[in-house]
């Protein structure tokens, strides 16, 4: 049977006057929680810029409609007559004139081009203005005779039609557990969930199957994929006649201590949901947590985050 024991109910507890001891724990768990909290703030913040500078789109050719990337690099030559009445925009207002004579004008037109391996991109854009258009921007060609393929393009959806493809990229983030479910450490101690304050931040590499859909008169974007990664941080931990049974002399009073945890991570990403499972450990930075029963023990942990711009797509 599983226990619920729930600590994030209740503040940090007050010590008893004259106990310097505890007085000295808490005062050090307050500082070192609320250093994390400005490391946590600090990582997250790096993590998005370096989403860019480790992120990769993939183009695969085999894949619906990624054999042609269209480009705006060929030109178009017309001829318009003397005496036609053309309109043009000038500053901003559109104005009519009537040529006086014969006229040759240049624009430029969209040029098809096969792709023949998966191209590697940094940017997608898909947007409502022109959801039959996915616009790409590809990583830069090394190749002198590629030099006119670095720019950006765009894939063609056809209506009621999708294109997919695949995202790779590694991203700090900031992690809180709320569930650990603890095993069984002997015939009294069986295996209980509980509720502990862990706060801290993590890397992972993640894995996407992106899809752009193209709704007529709308774009449409679902995920699915799965990441793994490592996450470390703090968690607070109470110390009771319960939690300390274990130990030679368990605590008759209630006090609290603070672990550092680590933690590998796998998750799945559906429709702007992350489920993510952890198997870690606590470990005592404050001496009392060395009478803990599950100190430098393994845990299960149980973790759910949002992606709003995807949720429910």
């Amino acid at each position: 049977m599983f226990r619920l024991s729930n600590p994030l109910l209740s503040p940090l507890r007050v010590p008893l006057a004259g106990n310097v001891k505890s007085t000295q724990i808490d005062t050090n768990m307050k500082q070192t929680l609320l250093l994390l909290t400005i490391l946590i703030v600090c990582l997250n913040s790096y993590g998005q810029d370096q989403n860019t500078a480790f992120n990769r789109y993939r183009i695969h050719t085999n894949w619906d409609y990624q054999d042609s990337a269209y480009y705006q690099i060929g030109t178009q030559k017309h001829l318009l007559k003397a005496g036609w009445t053309i309109t043009e925009t000038k500053g901003g207002i559109q104005i009519q004139r009537t040529l006086l004579r014969d006229t040759i004008v240049t624009t430029k037109v969209d040029s098809l081009i096969a792709i023949r391996s998966n191209w590697k991109a940094g940017e997608i854009k898909h947007t409502s203005d022109a959801p039959d258009k996915l616009f790409v921007n590809p990583y830069v060609f090394t190749n002198a005779q590629d030099a006119y393929l670095n720019n950006k393009f765009y894939l063609k959806i056809p209506e009621n039609s999708r294109i997919i493809l695949t995202r790779s990229f590694v991203k700090w983030s900031a992690i809180t557990i709320p569930f650990a479910i603890r095993p069984a450490l002997n015939d009294t101690i069986g295996s209980k969930v509980t509720a502990d304050l862990k706060i801290g931040a993590s890397v992972s590499y993640n894995f996407n199957f992106e899809t752009f859909k193209n709704r007529r008169i709308e774009a449409k974007k679902s995920v699915l994929g799965i990441s793994g990664g490592i996450g470390l941080g703090f968690s607070k931990v109470t110390l009771d006649k319960s939690s300390t049974s274990l130990s030679e002399k368990p605590y008759k009073n209630s006090e609290d201590g603070l672990a550092f945890f680590i933690t590998p991570g796998i998750g799945i990403n559906l429709k702007g949901f992350q489920v993510v499972g952890f198997y870690g450990w606590d470990i005592g930075l404050t001496k009392n947590v060395s009478d803990w029963n599950y100190n430098k023990r393994p845990y299960i942990g149980l973790g759910l985050g949002i992606d709003i711009s995807t949720i429910g797509k």
